[in-house]
């Protein structure tokens, strides 16, 4: 790992074995285009988790949720995705912004 800290001490070889993955959402299409620079940073998050050991073809984007309201799951096919990557074990990691 490139960088030392607190969250690199918490990434342990087996985070490193599953997917890290980048969840990208604004809550309203109005969202997505007046807060670019948020949209930008969560994007950039793939970066870090190169920075944290994941190997590029081992980090996932799921952005099919932005422009979508958090209020309910019921709509948001990228969230649905992510929860159950992580119910199966698959992921690793899913960085903070």
């Amino acid at each position: 790992m490139s960088n030392s800290g607190p969250r690199q001490e918490l990434v342990r070889a087996a985070h490193l074995t599953r997917k890290a993955v980048i969840y990208v959402r604004q809550s309203a299409p109005s969202r997505v285009l007046t807060n670019q620079e948020s949209t930008r940073i969560q994007y950039a998050l793939k970066k870090r988790a190169t920075e944290l050991g994941w190997h590029a073809e081992d980090i996932e984007v799921v952005d099919a949720d932005l422009g979508l309201s958090g209020s309910s799951a019921q709509e948001r096919e990228g969230f649905k995705e992510l929860l159950t990557s992580v119910t199966l074990g698959k992921i690793g990691l899913i960085p903070p912004l």
